[in-house]
This record gives structure tokens, sequence and C-alpha cells, in this order.
């Protein structure tokens, strides 16, 4: 199967101070589902927003579609805060992405009220952001996102700032949006025990300047339950190899 992203030899740095990340290179397929996990500090969300267009690299190469279908956008991100804009509905929120795709009101309209009904919101549209619960505020991050068919959905810790219970019915919700669109996701977060429900490849970022330090295939079929042996043991194998990647000078 032919890669829809293949990052060749990427760094990336911040003004001149030395790269933080440098020399990486991973393909993703279509389809499939990544997680990003490292120390603070190893330019795990400034990869995302290279990807996304958002930032350039110091060297390297990203081969990714120049131009999506028509009425969709190549790459989708979602940050850790829902960044809701105060002043417009929940279903305008929604619609938000899809303004400059040269679709009429009509089909904007329509494709956001799909959307909201994928992730379980269709009666919020009329509401405003400050009437949504934390979780609640996520969901409609995720469905702005969703909403552009995008080819590449990347987020950034997007569940970090919730409670467990609402963060682990996420993580679910996700996985249901993953099975029914086909999307490529790549999720940034530094919760192994996530990145392992989640994912089915961990790639860990680690020393410093970082670099991958481990492509970790998850071996454990779908639906995976937290509390088995198996599950187990695998957060253990990315813990030992994310301490010493700690212990190489990444930093925590």
């Amino acid at each position: 199967m032919a890669a829809l992203i293949d990052i060749r030899d990427l760094a990336i740095g911040y003004g001149s101070a030395p790269p933080v990340l440098e020399g990486f290179s991973a393909t993703l397929l279509p389809g499939s589902f990544t997680a990003l996990v490292g120390p603070s500090g190893v330019g795990k969300s400034t990869l995302l927003r290279v990807l996304s267009g958002l930032a350039a690299p110091r060297t390297g190469s990203v081969a990714m579609p120049e131009q999506a279908q028509p009425g969709r956008r190549v790459a989708a991100m979602v940050f850790q805060e829902a960044r809701l804009l105060p002043w417009r509905r929940v279903s305008a929120n929604v619609a938000l992405g899809l303004e400059g795709l040269g679709l009429a009101a009509s089909e904007r309209r329509r494709r956001a009220a799909a959307t909201l009904e994928l992730v379980g919101l269709s009666e919020m549209g009329r509401r405003w952001p400050y009437q949504l619960s934390g979780g609640q505020r996520q969901r409609i991050n995720l469905a702005r996102a969703l909403a552009v068919n995008p080819e590449l959905l990347l987020l950034d810790e997007p569940f970090s700032a919730l409670d467990a219970i609402t963060r682990h019915s996420l993580q679910d919700e996700l996985l249901r949006l993953w099975r029914e669109t086909g999307t490529t996701i790549l999720f940034v977060t530094h919760d192994l025990d996530e990145a392992v429900y989640l994912a089915d490849r961990v790639i860990l970022l680690g020393g410093k300047p970082a670099r991958a330090v481990r492509d970790f295939q998850v071996g454990l079929a779908r639906p995976r339950e937290r509390d088995t042996a198996s599950f187990a043991e695998q957060v253990r194998a990315l813990r030992g190899a994310l301490s010493e990647s700690v212990a190489d000078g990444a930093g925590i």
C-alpha cells in the first residue's frame, strides 16, 4: 500500500537554537492510527504543526497530497484546548473549516449537521460554547476537524485536560469515528496507556536532539481491555524505552 505521508530526515528547531528534533523519518499509511510519544520539548506538537502547514521544518522533506479532493482538506488539527469561537453557535463552529472550500451555504450547514450527528451531539447545534461541558466542547472540537473530511487527522493531546471518566469515553468515541471514517490519524500524547489503547503503532521520541528511538507495533487485537496482562506488558515495554530515552538526556 502506498504511503499517505512520507517524512524524510526532518529537523525542527526554533530560531537560531540547535534543533530539538532531527533525522526524523516515518511513513503513514492510509487509514493507520499512529501515536507519537516522548518527553516534553522534543518537538511533538511542532511536528504536527509542520504536517498541518502551520510551520516549516529546518531541513528534510514531507511528501503528502498537495491538494485534497473537492470539498475536503488534506489535514485537520485538533488542539489540546477546544478553541471554539464564543460568538458563533456550535453548528457555526463546526462549519468553520468548511469556509473557503467553495461549498454553498446549504451544503456547509448539511455537513455541519451530519458531523454533529456523527459525534452524537446533533441536538447541540443551536447552543453557544459556554453552554457545553468540557467533554462536549472537545467533541465539538473533533467534529470541526472531521467536518472537512481530512485525509490526515492530527490530534495534539486532545484529552489531557479532561477527567479520567470523560477521557476514556472520548477515547472510545475517537476509535469509533476512526473506524467509521477511515481517516489516517497521528495522535500526540504523554499518556502511555492512552497510546497503547488507541494506536496500532507508537513512535517514541527521545534523546537530545530528539530522534525516533523506537517504532513500536502494538500487537493487541481490538477491542482492547486495559486491565489485561498483555496490555500491561505493552505499556511496560514502552515505559522502559521511554525511561532509557530520558536517561539519555531528553529531559522530562
